[in-house]
């Protein structure tokens, strides 16, 4: 099996955190640990500028591990980068990494904060013949990707509302549900401000927002994430109800059946049918659609232009905000 060296920019959460005291593969949350056990992998090395991140990799991993990128990149020249930086640090790291030509790049979401940037990044991956894969986890899904053939075949009719329930702001954990649905019905055809909101750790937008995914109207609420963190999307469609909760660890659907007590109505089943989701693993799910996407040429189905659309959908909504 043709394996592929890697390597991962940025400790915190996403980069080792979230399942760092996990013993074994019962959940695959993170790069670090999706690099472990996808066997056509090898993580190699890791960078964070954070002495403590750089004690906890060496501890858990083992592997090199540095403060400065380009020492990295002289001791490995790895053919996979993650950036798990923030947002606003991805355009420059990105810089550090695209000249020395690696076979793809896994950058955390969204893309990154500026539409040039962004542009950019894309840009100068097909210059570099890099691919460009783009974390919204849940494209590569087993769950979504079995509803959206579902929603494809008209299984549940039409959609033709819905609500998407979002914390901790716009572009950290907003994006993710708008991208959801950007794969799932296709492109935005309008955005609407309903109300600004306020800023989550005053500077990522918490606004209400109705988002038109072609014909559908989705209305975007925001929760506090201080209270509890909100990721829900509730679709409703001329044959069904469409739940998507938990972020994803649980979707549902109510088919329509015949009113039971009154005759001549319709009430969805008291119930539902489930749509097994592997959300506890989805990093892994992510690495194997870019190893498949690099040994046998597999379309990917997020990459840097999906993100960038992303992208530009959360700026027009920021400019009807102002």
């Amino acid at each position: 099996m043709r394996k592929f060296s890697a390597a991962i920019v940025g400790l915190g959460q996403i980069g080792q955190g979230y399942d760092y005291d996990v013993p074994d593969d019962r959940v695959i949350l993170t790069h670090a640990s999706a690099y472990r056990y996808h066997k056509g992998f090898e993580l190699v090395a890791a960078v964070d500028l954070n002495p403590k991140q750089r004690e906890r990799f060496l501890r858990k991993y083992g592997l090199p591990v540095y403060s400065d990128l380009k020492e990295l990149i002289l001791h490995h020249r790895p053919e996979v980068f993650s950036i798990c930086v923030p947002s606003s640090q991805h355009f420059q790291i990105f810089q550090g990494i695209i000249p020395h030509q690696p076979a793809a790049i896994l950058c955390e979401k969204p893309i990154a904060i500026e539409l040039s940037e962004a542009k950019e990044m894309v840009r100068l991956s097909e210059v570099h013949h890099s691919a460009l894969l783009v974390n919204y986890m849940r494209r590569f899904e087993p769950g979504v990707l079995a509803m959206k053939e579902a929603l494809r075949c008209r299984e549940y009719g039409d959609i033709y509302k819905g609500i998407v329930w979002y914390s901790k702001g716009i572009f950290n954990n907003g994006s993710h549900y708008i991208d959801l649905l950007r794969f799932l019905f296709g492109e935005v055809t309008g955005v609407r401000v309903l109300e600004q909101g306020r800023k989550w750790k005053g500077h990522d937008p918490e606004p209400d927002v109705c988002i038109c995914f072609g014909k559908i109207p989705i209305y975007f609420l925001s929760a506090r994430e201080e209270c509890f963190s909100a990721g829900s999307i509730e679709l409703m469609a001329t044959g069904g109800h469409i739940l998507y909760k938990e972020g994803g660890e649980t979707i549902s659907i109510q088919e329509v059946q015949a009113d039971p007590i009154f005759p001549g109505y319709t009430i969805p089943t008291a119930e539902p049918r489930s749509i097994p989701s592997d959300l506890k693993h989805y990093q892994w799910h992510v690495l194997d659609h870019l190893y498949r996407h690099m040994t046998i040429r597999t379309a990917l189905n997020g990459d840097g232009e999906s993100a960038v659309g992303t992208l530009a959908v959360i700026h027009q909504i920021l400019q009807n905000r102002n």
